[in-house]
């Protein structure tokens, strides 16, 4: 594998993960850190609880959201792959579709969320590692990443 293809994979990653970590921060650490201080105050509200749960919650779909919508929006590309002139296409030849695009997207935040985050943290060590450039998500998606130039 060419070494910028790889460089280009990791970019887009970080791109994508900054993004996520502003939504993050706006839907899930800013209520954890309302309910830390009302609870330091002593007005702790059962309604600070629940909007910390749905925050959580609302954070992985959210992200699910944000990765589908740019794959939909930039066709097969995320916002990171689309400045990077990278798309994915699936492996079996068969076209991207909806289903498939969901699945990839979800399969993304679930290898963050079952990893603990470690997943972002690994994922530029198994790019550089890896002989074809597929990452986890990837593999069990079928899908693979190429550069537009090779779609041309």
């Amino acid at each position: 594998m060419e070494t910028n293809f790889k460089f280009n994979r990791i970019m887009s990653s970080l791109i994508d993960g900054f993004v996520m970590l502003v939504l993050l921060i706006l839907i899930c650490i800013i209520p954890t850190i309302n309910v830390i201080s009302n609870s330091i105050n002593g007005h702790f509200i059962l309604s600070d609880v629940l909007w910390l749960s749905f925050s959580v919650f609302g954070t992985f779909c959210l992200w699910i959201l944000y990765l589908f919508l740019t794959s939909l929006v930039f066709k097969n590309a995320t916002l990171g792959m689309k400045i990077n002139k990278l798309v994915f296409v699936s492996t079996n030849g068969n076209p991207m579709n909806f289903k498939t695009l969901l699945f990839r997207e979800t399969a993304v935040v679930v290898c963050l969320v079952f990893s603990l985050g470690f997943a972002a943290i690994i994922e530029p060590f198994s790019l550089i590692c890896s002989e074809n450039g597929r990452n986890f998500y990837d593999i069990f998606s079928s899908t693979k990443v190429v550069t537009i130039d090779v779609l041309d």
